[in-house]
């Protein structure tokens, strides 16, 4: 029995000395290529940084033709795909199919907006949403003005079987250079009881309420306002930041 342990630690022994040999032979060989040691690991800890970003951002939702749209007593219509994007008509507005959980980031990018009246200009994105026979129920960012005497604000609203609840869940006015030919891009934070706008990416306005925990996104128009956007996308919290 002592023979045989003595063979099997002699092969346990040739066997690391090859491992190392093997070891050395590669760093050798690198080195002789002009390819350091430091430079492959640094290129190793990329590759899996990039592997799990790649896995961990992935879209949750993406404007397509598919919109449930808002169609009774107040809206008037959907969403329509158009040239290079979509359009939605005055008091129009829709939700994507997917229903998503808490904690997401939405993208409006491309919008173009036609003020067709004087007075009720603006559009605003829905979110944690639902539509149904009794209305919309859900939250909804907007950017509006209700005539030219007045500044345009942005606020955090909620929605409640159709009817949005005032006062809003929180507001505020818009600079005087505020262009309406030259909108900002919004972008909107989702992430348990709080959601905090951004434009031209920079915090402007944050909001709380927990009445909603999960629903549907979407894009809605003013009735003074006929709107174009190009994409509407949502991903999971932090995906720029890690991307970076």
């Amino acid at each position: 029995m002592s023979r045989f342990k003595n063979l099997r630690a002699q092969g346990l022994v040739e066997y690391v000395l090859l491992l190392l040999l093997t070891g050395f032979v590669a760093i050798l060989g690198l080195s002789l290529s002009g390819v350091s040691l430091s430079e492959v690991y640094a290129k190793a800890v990329d590759g899996l940084k990039f592997n799990n970003v790649t896995a961990s951002c992935g879209e949750l939702a993406r404007s397509s033709g598919d919109w449930q749209a808002f169609k009774d007593s107040f809206w008037r219509g959907g969403i329509t795909p158009g040239d290079g994007g979509y359009r939605v008509c005055p008091l129009c507005g829709g939700l994507l199919p997917a229903r998503l959980g808490s904690d997401y980031e939405i993208d409006l990018s491309g919008v173009g907006v036609e003020n067709i009246r004087p007075t009720w200009n603006g559009y605003g994105l829905a979110f944690r949403s639902t539509y149904d026979k009794n209305g919309l129920n859900g939250y909804m960012f907007e950017v509006e003005q209700v005539n030219k005497n007045k500044p345009a604000v942005i606020y955090f609203s909620k929605w409640v079987n159709g009817k949005q609840i005032q006062p809003p869940l929180a507001a505020m006015d818009m600079p005087s250079s505020f262009d309406w030919t030259n909108p900002p891009d919004f972008r909107i934070k989702v992430e348990g009881d709080s959601f905090t706008a951004y434009l031209n990416g920079e915090p402007a306005l944050t909001a709380k309420d927990s009445t909603y925990a999960a629903g549907g996104v979407g894009v809605v128009a003013n009735q003074g306002t006929q709107l174009t956007f190009e994409d509407l996308v949502v991903k999971p919290i932090g995906c720029e930041e890690a991307a970076q």
